[in-house]
C-alpha cells in the first residue's frame, strides 16, 4: 500500500503544474496588446494598430506558475502563424512576446495565451487596419 501510494505521488509530479501542489493556480493577472514593452510594461495597448505598426507584442503578467512555462499562440485571420513558449520563473511573472506586422498583414489577429497543459488562459484580440 504505502508503495503504491509513493508511485501516485511520483506520477502527480510529474504531471500537474509545480503551482497546484502548493495550493495555488497559475493564472494571469494581466494581458495586453501593445506596441512595446518598456520597464516590463506594455506601451501602447489598444485593440487595433495600423497597418505600419511593425511591431505588436503580448505582455502577460502571470501568477503562482513558478517553473512551468506558457505558451503564447499567435493567430491571423483564425490560422495559427507561432507558438511562442515562454519560460515562468517567479510566482509573480512578466513575459511577452511580438509578431513583426507586415503592411500585408491587415485583418483579424489574437493570440491565445497556454498553460503548460494547453488549456487557454486568456484570449486577447486585436485588428491591423490599413
Amino acid at each position: 500500500m504505502g508503495r503504491m501510494i509513493i508511485y501516485i505521488l511520483l506520477f502527480l509530479t510529474t504531471v500537474m503544474p509545480a503551482g497546484v501542489f502548493a495550493g495555488r493556480i497559475p493564472s494571469v493577472e494581466v494581458a495586453a496588446i501593445g506596441t512595446s514593452v518598456e520597464d516590463h510594461i506594455p506601451i501602447g495597448v489598444a485593440d487595433s494598430f495600423p497597418s505600419s505598426v511593425g511591431r505588436v507584442y503580448c505582455y502577460t503578467k502571470i501568477l503562482d506558475a513558478e517553473g512551468t512555462s506558457i505558451t503564447h499562440r499567435w493567430y491571423y485571420n483564425d490560422a495559427v502563424v507561432s507558438d511562442v513558449p515562454l519560460k515562468i520563473g517567479s510566482s509573480k511573472f512578466r513575459t511577452y512576446s511580438y509578431k513583426t506586422i507586415l503592411p500585408s498583414y491587415t485583418g483579424a489577429w489574437k493570440v491565445e495565451i497556454l498553460s503548460e497543459t494547453g488549456d487557454v488562459m486568456e484570449t486577447l484580440r486585436f485588428t491591423v487596419e490599413e
